[in-house]
């Protein structure tokens, strides 16, 4: 992650709206336009679960992150910035309908 300062929770959020907030970020992707795109979206999926889990296992293995907000906005950016190196642009999506 690049060396940018964590920024703090937001006015009117917890850290754990954040974290809810970041997985379903991390876990929201487009379908795929056609079946020959689904091997690469699920790809892509699997990926991201990936990074969720991990982030979760870093909250879980710190017993004190819930003591200063700023250590979980810490695994949040993280999070944030792995999964968007995991762009959905391997794929064609499906047009959401309108």
């Amino acid at each position: 992650m690049p060396d940018s300062p964590i920024p703090p929770v937001p006015p009117g959020s917890t850290p754990l709206r954040q974290v809810a907030a970041a997985v379903d970020q991390a876990l929201a992707l487009p379908r795929p336009a056609s079946e020959r795109d689904e091997v690469t979206y699920l790809r892509v999926m699997r990926d991201r679960a990936r990074e969720v889990r991990q982030a979760m296992r870093d909250i879980l293995s710190d017993r004190g992150i819930e003591d200063d907000g700023r250590d979980v906005m810490a695994v949040i950016e993280n999070l944030r910035h792995r999964i968007s190196q995991l762009g959905d642009d391997a794929y064609d999506h499906r047009p959401e309908p309108s």
